[in-house]
């Protein structure tokens, strides 16, 4: 009796141990909450990743010439849930950049996940739809699908095909530091607080 009464604790206390382990302390519950805390923790540089903007043009998803922390959506067009949301909050933060004065120190990134059907023409619509500004917001379409994909598992961004063209995809407010690292993962439905960690990345206050 007593050695089974040890050897279940023993059992509960390793399974505590490994709990606590895999949710950093409790102090997060999801893998989600993990990796976001993780990521603040420790920024992870970003491969280069580099597509088609809404003027045709061969665009960065980072670039240090700029000098920008920017912020990062995956999305596809035809999405009609997640990313919808998303580019509302994406013309919410536009303006809130413009009205704040921002222009020169945080950009908007807008990255389809589906270039096969989102080509130059899409994106260039897609753009116009929704008033995208190009100093602003680039809208891109990846030409290298590998950097793509590399650049999906980096961003935690898993997009699974689904019927009719459509994806069953996660979605977030991807933050890149001035030196191009991954440092803040933030909920769509927190598009001011996307906004204050960019701000904070880039030493406003």
């Amino acid at each position: 009796m007593t050695r089974t009464l040890i050897a279940t604790l023993a059992v509960l206390t390793a399974g505590v141990l490994a709990f606590a382990g895999l949710t950093r302390g409790f102090t997060v519950l999801t893998a989600e909450s993990a990796r976001r805390r993780a990521v603040a923790d420790a920024p992870i540089r970003i491969p280069e990743l580099v597509g088609i903007d809404q003027q045709g043009k061969r665009r960065r998803v980072f670039d240090t010439a700029d000098h920008c922390v920017v912020i990062v959506d995956f999305i596809y067009t035809r999405c009609t849930s997640l990313c919808s949301a998303l580019g509302s909050s994406y013309q919410q933060l536009q303006s809130a950049i413009e009205a704040q004065h921002l222009e020169h120190a945080i950009r908007l990134v807008t990255v389809s996940f589906d270039p096969e059907h989102d080509t130059p023409a899409i994106i260039q619509e897609y753009g116009a739809r929704l008033h995208a500004n190009p100093d602003l917001w680039t809208i891109l379409t990846p030409i290298d699908p590998d950097a793509m994909r590399r650049s999906l598992n980096v961003y935690g961004v898993v997009a699974i095909p689904a019927p009719d063209g459509q994806f069953i995809h996660n979605a977030a407010f991807h933050i890149i530091d001035r030196y191009g690292r991954l440092a803040r993962i933030i909920d769509i439905t927190q598009p001011n607080a996307a906004l204050l960690a960019a701000r904070r990345l880039n030493g406003a206050p």
